[in-house]
């Protein structure tokens, strides 16, 4: 199923975000990342689409795990998209062929890091999702970022929900730790797959219409 997300911000209100050096800003949800990671930045116009199938790629990272930090994605299974409910091993710092695993259920991607404590005492492991931007593609950026100690395994289940802000000091593939200001959440699945918001600059978040 493919998604769609409009955001429409009247023309005043789009001159005040402009010259504030702001842009919209979208995260996605999952079940196991100990922190948020920016997934889109979109320069603002009155008229925004974003659109996106589910489907996901896993990736594994040495970037320093902490606020601010821009993951950079060393290694991604392929081909893709990753296969959910299976198994992927990471080694040689390289993805495997997914395996079957019974205890991985449908709609969760997991992996076990097989490199070497001595080699890398951990690695960041997560989802990356491609997207329509304006019309534009964007591919692969992360959606999510968790720690995997050497030996150990991470399961990831992605969640259809976006939240929406604004800001400027963080473009996409940022982790951050602490959101400024509010977030406005669109929730998708089941029979919504579009959803429109309009910016609304009393309460300073997208408002559902």
């Amino acid at each position: 199923m493919e998604y769609t997300l409009a955001l429409d911000i009247a023309p005043a209100d789009l001159d005040v975000i402009k010259n504030a050096g702001q842009k919209i800003t979208l995260m996605k949800r999952t079940s196991n990342s100990s922190a948020n990671v920016i997934w889109l930045t979109i320069d603002p116009f009155q008229s925004n689409t974003v659109q996106w199938q589910e489907d996901y790629w896993m990736y594994a990272s040495n970037t320093v795990y902490a606020n601010g930090s821009t993951i950079s994605k060393l290694s991604e299974t392929s081909p893709g998209p990753a296969q959910d409910g299976m198994m992927y091993t990471f080694a040689n710092n390289n993805f495997s062929e997914p395996a079957k695993a019974p205890d991985v259920p449908s709609g969760t991607f997991a992996a076990v890091n097989q490199v070497s404590y001595q080699q890398y005492p951990s690695l960041i492991f997560g989802l990356a999702q491609s997207a329509m931007v304006n019309e534009l593609p964007v591919d692969r950026k992360p959606i999510s970022a968790r720690p995997v100690l050497s030996t150990q395994h991470v399961a990831i289940t992605p969640y259809t929900i976006v939240d929406v802000f604004l800001q400027g000091h963080f473009e996409s593939e940022t982790i951050i730790t602490n959101v400024i200001g509010s977030l406005a959440s669109a929730r998708f699945g089941g029979s919504v797959n579009t959803i429109r918001m309009t910016y609304s600059p009393t309460v300073g978040v997208f408002v559902q219409r």
